[in-house]
């Protein structure tokens, strides 16, 4: 009888000894390190994709610029906008309405690579797994509008989708908290931003 105590005793240190090293190994995975940076290009295929599609965005947006400051032609629009987010296919499309009801809509074909972004921002956030690191993922591609945007889409004929957010080695749609879309460059160039809701 003890000899069988003990070979139980035995077999559940092995067994706490094996969950405490795959959990620190599964942790570990996922840990970011200080001064950690990475900039690259990716196929936006995969875990990537799905992640994205998980995204949710929030139902206000808002201007970068002040109306005195808009291109002509945008400054009778509103600075903040209501926004609806339907994706397509291989497409998603945003349309914003104004308090006068205006409605201008954008449709941005995702591409086929994705821009990568991560970087420790050094201010010290570390819960013990490593630095929360500041992440984007910029989608960039081809484009149409309708509404007032048209004639800017049409000009430089691509648009930039930017996702925000903070994490650690491993990335999902819960560390994304904002969003940023660019259309044209100067000195026609929209701003546009606003907020993502968690995820789906």
């Amino acid at each position: 009888m003890a000899a069988c105590v003990r070979y139980l005793a035995g077999m559940a240190s092995v067994l706490v000894t094996v969950w405490l090293v795959s959990g620190a190994a599964l942790a570990c995975a996922c840990c970011s390190d200080r001064a950690m940076r990475y900039v690259g290009v990716e196929n936006f295929s995969g875990f990537r994709l799905s992640e994205f599609e998980r995204m949710t965005f929030a139902g206000e947006a808002s201007l970068a610029s002040s109306v005195a400051d808009l291109p002509a032609g945008l400054q009778d629009l509103d600075t903040t906008l209501r926004v609806a987010v339907e994706r397509t296919g291989s497409r998603i499309v945003l349309s914003f309405r104004g308090q006068s009801g205006r409605v201008t809509s954008l449709s941005l074909a995702l591409p086929q690579t994705i821009s990568i972004f991560e970087v420790d921002p050094r201010d010290g956030k570390d819960e013990g797994l490593g630095p929360l690191l500041y992440k984007e993922w910029q989608l960039t591609g081809n484009a149409t509008a309708t509404g007032v945007f048209q004639p800017f889409v049409e000009k430089s004929r691509t648009v930039s989708l930017i996702l925000h957010g903070r994490g650690r080695g491993c990335t999902e749609a819960t560390d994304f908290t904002a969003w940023t879309l660019v259309i044209g460059g100067r000195p026609d160039k929209v701003t546009l931003y606003g907020a993502l809701t968690p995820p789906r």
